[in-house]
This record gives structure tokens, sequence and C-alpha cells, in this order.
């Protein structure tokens, strides 16, 4: 099986969508499919053409700084790309410009296309073909794809709501890599929270720092770290120094190995007002750590509130403060949950099982592609469990 993972963004650029698909890509390749992921070269430094394991290749396309051109020049590229190396399918991140081109290509070309957003909500793909340049004509690109995976029930409700084809749109989870060092709890605890991921507003970093105050009113010591970068960082660091917090709070920046900052903390705090399957909590609960998630959807799906870990209402700073206070104060229960959310993504969201998921679809997509002209033949369904 060859297969084409299209994605604008890739490591060593940094976030949960980069994360996942890097995941992905090395699950698929473990697992013997001929896999070449192409993105774009945003570093002239990076190189064109790297081999990082067996059977994966990733390929940095050219581009261009300068908006627009740079979009042109990267589509054309992947365009270029295709018509010289033939799949078998095309596996693509985020219903936007790359979504475009490669669905296009496949109906040329006769391959099968798998789209896959990556968010829900204000931020989310469904949102962005609303607002977006040429949103509405990719959008109508996009429907006739061969299949669309959801990594979550927000996700999947706004492709039927923006009408996606209910029998092409497949439930695949994220997945990330089940730690071999699991965290443990400290002899002394030293009162640390940590949040990572992109400092952008959708992530509720306001009441997460309005939730600090009580908090240090209470453990004057406690410290939280965030660990990231984003566009919100400025006013983020305003507000901390208005609030007088500098010695509390923490900005680690951006880090390609945020694993290390937990093992270290005695909490993983997500406050997010909107997610489709937040990769930064997945990994938290790979480390069997404590973590406190607002009550969001995409949250839920992983967190069952005093079974995996803790839930408070999104955007109440006093209730996050509070539960942040009562995990802290019981350290025994809180390890315990932190042991349960391990075994929960063990059972359910390894990379491994999900990729084996992700091969039996394109497996199903690439035989029905060939035996008919429809995405699904009459005779050949996606297996019961994918759909």
């Amino acid at each position: 099986m060859k297969i084409a993972l299209v994605t604008r963004r890739y490591p060593p650029l940094i976030g949960g969508a980069e994360k996942v698909l890097s995941y992905l890509a090395d699950a698929f390749a473990a697992q013997g499919v001929e896999i070449s992921v192409l993105t774009s070269r945003i570093d002239p430094a990076w190189p064109a053409v790297e081999h990082p394991r067996p059977n994966l290749s990733v390929v940095r396309l050219e581009t261009s700084p300068l908006r627009f051109v740079g979009t042109w020049h990267y589509l054309r590229n992947l365009r270029r790309w295709f018509t010289a190396n033939p799949v078998d399918l095309a596996y693509v991140s985020m219903l936007k410009h790359d979504a475009f081109a490669v669905v296009n290509q496949g109906r040329k070309q006769g391959f099968p296309v798998v789209l896959r957003p990556e968010g829900a909500g204000a931020t989310g793909d469904i949102a962005w073909q609303k607002w977006g340049r040429f949103g509405a004509s990719i959008a109508r690109v996009c429907r006739t794809a061969d299949a669309f995976v959801a990594i979550s029930q927000a996700v999947r409700s706004e492709l039927l709501l923006d009408g996606y084809d209910p029998s092409k749109i497949v439930n695949l989870p994220n997945g990330v890599p089940l730690p071999d060092l699991a965290w443990t709890p400290k002899e002394n605890p030293r009162y640390v929270a940590t949040f990572v991921g992109r400092l952008a507003p959708e992530k509720g970093l306001d009441s997460l720092i309005d939730a600090w105050t009580i908090v240090v009113r209470n453990v004057s010591h406690a410290r939280l770290v965030l660990v990231g970068d984003g566009p919100s960082r400025f006013n983020l660091e305003s507000k901390v120094s208005a609030l007088g917090l500098e010695k509390q709070v923490e900005f680690a920046g951006s880090s390609t190995d945020p694993s290390q900052f937990l093992q270290q903390s005695d909490l993983f705090v997500l406050p997010s007002k909107e997610e489709g399957m937040s990769i930064a909590l997945l990994e938290a609960m790979a480390l069997g750590m404590p973590v406190v998630a607002s009550d969001i959807p995409g949250n839920r799906r992983l967190i069952e509130d005093d079974a995996f870990g803790r839930l408070f209402p999104v955007g109440d700073p006093e209730s996050l403060a509070q539960t942040i206070l009562e995990t802290w104060d019981d350290p025994e229960r809180a390890r315990l949950l932190g042991e349960a959310a391990r075994r929960r993504v063990e059972e359910h969201y390894s990379i491994e099982a999900v990729a084996r998921r992700h091969l039996d679809l394109f497996d199903a997509l690439i035989r029905s592609k060939a035996e008919s002209s429809g995405p699904w033949s009459n005779t050949r369904q996606p297996p019961s469990d994918l759909r």
C-alpha cells in the first residue's frame, strides 16, 4: 500500500495536529505501509527529502513566504508530485487548499482521497470554509472526497450540518504513543500545574490565569507553567504582570518534548473553550498524571469526571481553581485517576490501534475504488466498526 499523507505543517513545526500526523506516519510505516508525507518547506535550511525511518519519506515542497504566492507555488508542486508519483490513496489534513488540490488530483488520476478536519468550533475547518478566501469553492470540492475522518463528535456534527455525506464520515479518534516511563507522584508535592498547547484565545488561558489568583491565595508557592507559544502570549504576559503573578506563572515557550515539563509537574490543566480531540490532553493521560480539563464535548469524550480526571465548567475561574485545589488535597485519589487515564489511553487511544483502524478504512476504500465508480460499492461497505 502506497499512501500520501498531505499536511501543510509538519514537525519540526509544533502543534497538536503536527504531532498526531507524525505519530500516524511512524505507525503506518511500522505496519509496512509505504508512506510519503507531503508538506511545505517553510525553512530553506530544511532538507527537501528526509527518510526518518524505513518506509517513510518526508517530502518538503517548495513554497514562498509571500502570501497567496506561497500557496500557489505549494499547490502547483503538490500536483506535480502526484503526477510523478502514483499512490494508492491520499490522506489530507484540514479542509483547506491542500484538500481542494488533492481531491481534484485524485479524481484525475483515479486514487481515493480521505480528508481529515483537525478541529471544530470558531477556529475549526468548517468555520474556515465559511469565511476563508475561496472557502465556499473549496467546500464544494471537499464534499466530493471519498471519505472523511471525524476525530470527535463535534467534528462529525459540523460535517453533517454543512452537508457532508453521512455515509462517508468515519469516526476515528486521535492516538498517541504510550510512554515507557509513566508519571510518578512526588514524595513532596511542588504544587506545579502545567498547560501544553497554543497560546490562543480558544484555549481559555484568561480564565486559567484568573483562577491562579485564587489558587495562590490558598497555596502561595503554587506555580503555573505554560508550555507553548501563540498570538495571545503578549496579552497573557500583560495580564500576569497586572495581577502580580510574575513569580507564580512561567511562560516556558514552545517545546518539542513537553513531557519533560509534565514529569516535573503535579497536574496537567486544559481550560480550552473548544477542542476536536486534544493531543496534549491525551499525552498527559498516557503519562498517567492527574488531569483537569474544561467540560466541553471534545474533552468529555476522553474524560469522565472523577473516573479518569476532573472536569470543570468552561470559563469559570472559581470552579477551575477549586477543582485544582481539590485534586492537590487528595493526592491518593489523584494518583488513581492518573493510572485509570493511562489505562484508558492504552486500551482505546494507542497510536498503534488507531493506525490499524485507519489502514482498515484505507484498504476498503482502495478495493472499493477498483471495483466500482463510487466511494462505497453496493457489495463492499466500510467495516462496521468504522461507520
